[in-house]
C-alpha cells in the first residue's frame, strides 16, 4: 500500500491531521465533482472516513473545513497551479508531520495586531477576513521555536511544552 499524504486542517480553530486528503481531492477532481455540488461533501466525508476518525459531534465542522479546502484545491487546479503535497522535511530524523510542535491561536484572544505574522520566518500564519490570525502551515513551524508566542501581547498563541520534545529526542537515540 502506498504511503498516504498527511494534511493538517483547522477545524473550529483546532488543528486536525488527516491522512489521504490530497489523494481524495485529486480523485474527486478527476471524477469532475464540483465543490458546490451537494453530493461532493458527502463523497469527501465518506472518503476521509476510510483512513480517519471524524467525531459525530464535529461532523458539520469537518464538512465545512473539507468543503473549503476542496474548493481551494479545485481553484488551484483550474488555474493550473501546483497542488502537490508539501515536503516538510524532518527533525532529528523523524518526519516533521509526526512532531506535534506548532502554534494554536485563540480567535477569542487574538486582536489582529499581526506581530506573529511579522516575526514568523516560515509563514505559519495568515490573517483571516475577520482580522484574526489562524495557523495555515503548522508543520512549517520550526521545532522548538516560540518567537510568535513571545510577540503576542494578548497571549492568544499557545505552544506545546518544550519538554514534550524530549520523548522524540530520547526515542531517536535508540534508533540505529
Amino acid at each position: 500500500m502506498a504511503k498516504l499524504s498527511y494534511r493538517m486542517l483547522q477545524i473550529t480553530g483546532a488543528p486536525a491531521g488527516l491522512l489521504g486528503l490530497d489523494e481524495i481531492f485529486a480523485d474527486l477532481f478527476t471524477a469532475h465533482f464540483a465543490p458546490e455540488e451537494p453530493d461532493t461533501l458527502e463523497q469527501l466525508v465518506k472518503a476521509v472516513r476510510k483512513h480517519n476518525f471524524i467525531p459525530k459531534p464535529a461532523l458539520a465542522d469537518y464538512k465545512a473545513a473539507l468543503g473549503r479546502e476542496y474548493k481551494r484545491y479545485c481553484e488551484q487546479r483550474t488555474q493550473g497551479n501546483d497542488v502537490t503535497p508539501r515536503n516538510y522535511g524532518s527533525w532529528q530524523g523523524i518526519p516533521r508531520e509526526q512532531i506535534p510542535w506548532f502554534p494554536t491561536v485563540s480567535a477569542q484572544l487574538c486582536n489582529g495586531c499581526g506581530k506573529c505574522l511579522e516575526i514568523c520566518p516560515k509563514d505559519v500564519f495568515r490573517m483571516t477576513e475577520k482580522q484574526v490570525v489562524e495557523v495555515v502551515e503548522p508543520f512549517a513551524c520550526i521545532v522548538g521555536c516560540c518567537f510568535c508566542k513571545s510577540a503576542c501581547d494578548p497571549q492568544a498563541i499557545l505552544m506545546p511544552q518544550k519538554s514534550m520534545l524530549d520523548q522524540y529526542r530520547h526515542g531517536q537515540r535508540h534508533v540505529t
